[in-house]
């Protein structure tokens, strides 16, 4: 291996640091399988039949809005359903020890492929919450949200 002149950099060793670059940037994206764009994204519950729970939903004083569970592919060839859940106390007193539950239902068998939970131990009189749901499927099974609320 040749020495470069001072001040002069081995055009190998800036070819490996940009496959090296290259390699870890490639792990970081959120990209669509060949073919489809962003504008071609599923949208859940919109693209299938069966009643999800996006919207409105209250159980008792709380109030849950779920807007969209949208699709998202992963580099990897996995998928994951993702959406913003807006929760809300109506009552006049704290309510104690809930949890909002967003499942991922299969269409073809009404069975749950995904749960996510979040608890939260207090949730005071008109507090607004607001978090982020992700469930995670496969790519090519047809699915719906449900979001469910249970208090103590």
């Amino acid at each position: 291996m040749m020495i470069p002149e001072k001040g002069k950099m081995n055009p190998s060793v800036i070819a490996i640091c940009c496959m090296i670059v290259l390699t870890v940037c490639a792990g970081c994206t959120d990209s669509a399988p060949a073919g489809i764009r962003d504008d071609n994204r599923t949208v859940i519950p919109d693209t299938v039949s069966p009643t999800s729970s996006t919207g409105e939903q209250v159980y008792g004083n709380i109030v849950i809005d779920v807007p969209e569970f949208v699709q998202h592919w992963k580099p990897d060839g996995t998928c994951f359903w993702e959406g913003r859940i807006h929760v809300t106390n109506t009552g006049d007193t704290p309510e104690m020890n809930v949890v909002i539950r967003s499942y991922l239902m299969r269409v073809a068998d009404d069975e749950r492929a995904y749960v996510d939970s979040k608890p939260f131990t207090r949730i005071n009189p008109n507090e607004p919450i607001s978090f982020v749901s992700q469930l995670y499927g496969k790519c090519d099974e047809d699915y719906y949200i449900v979001v469910k609320a249970d208090t103590e």
